[in-house]
């Protein structure tokens, strides 16, 4: 892993994988917030955009939510609500059940229609 790839880059090229998320947290957080000396936020050192980090903040199992609409669909911001059903499907959940929870909780927490 390269110091200035992001966690979402390293996904998106093949070089992470999803589970990696809490090696590389850990790792921001033992440079203390400063890899490679310089000051970063979490969201910026893992590539995450402010939405996207609230996401994962709030509900990790939406992390791979927003890796499917970067892969698919550049970002989630211009994209969501735009289309439940492709919403949906684009969560690519460990489960059914799990895709409709977090399609559940965006759609409560008014991030989607």
């Amino acid at each position: 892993m390269s110091r200035q790839q992001t966690f979402v880059a390293a996904c998106l090229a093949g070089d992470a994988l999803i589970v990696d998320i809490d090696d590389w947290v850990d790792r921001w957080h033992d440079e203390a917030g400063a890899p490679g000396g310089q000051q970063i936020t979490l969201a910026d050192y893992l590539g995450l955009t402010p939405e996207e980090y609230e996401l994962w903040v709030e509900r990790p199992e939406s992390l791979r939510f927003v890796l499917s609409s970067r892969r698919n669909l550049s970002g989630v911001s211009p994209h969501i609500g735009r289309d439940i059903k492709l919403l949906a499907a684009a969560a690519r959940a460990a489960n059914d059940e799990e895709a409709a929870s977090v399609l559940a909780w965006l759609q409560q927490t008014g991030r989607i229609a």
